[in-house]
């Protein structure tokens, strides 16, 4: 297996200034953690937590788990749900229905499973972006499409399932 380019080149980095790699994707996650900080939000690293976004108490939590490399990738994600919410005119202009809405038969709906897979695709554009253009980030773009498409993948299995409208007795 060959090392993708990005990687040859933090791994020269990391060794010209004499750092670990892994200092990079952390001192990357802290730019991030920073970004977020300007809009009010705060990143919790919690074991095996969710990576997600509180929208009532401003958190992100990222699961600690996996390395910071992947950390990074998942805050990014998030960060791109909370740009994609700082222009909620945008989701709601181009989804059938706006995700957070809080009615239990639209969330059944399939619009609204289209619109969640649509905002879930939006908000991983949006974070490489962040990284990318606006903060000058490394981003191996070979592992981060592989986890945005495993991660678009489970949210696209979710929406395709069959419900079970049987009741048991």
């Amino acid at each position: 297996m060959n090392k993708s380019d990005i990687t040859i080149f933090i791994e020269s980095i990391a060794s010209q200034f004499g750092i670990k790699k892994t200092d990079i994707w952390k001192r990357q996650f802290q730019d991030l953690e920073k970004w977020l900080q300007k809009r009010n939000f705060s990143v919790i690293l919690e074991k095996g937590g969710e990576d997600i976004v509180s929208w009532e108490k401003n958190t992100i939590t990222i699961d600690s788990n996996p390395q910071w490399e992947s950390r990074y990738y998942a805050l990014l994600h998030e960060c791109g749900h909370v740009l994609a919410n700082e222009t909620a005119e945008f989701l709601e202009y181009n989804y059938p229905c706006y995700v957070y809405e809080a009615d239990g038969r639209k969330m059944k709906s399939d619009a609204y499973k289209v619109s969640v897979v649509g905002e879930e695709i939006e908000a991983w554009k949006l974070g490489r972006n962040l990284g990318d253009h606006t903060l000058n980030h490394f981003i191996d773009h070979n592992k981060f499409d592989k986890m945005m498409t495993e991660c678009i993948m489970s949210y696209l299995y979710w929406a395709t399932e069959e419900e079970d409208d049987t009741n048991s007795t």
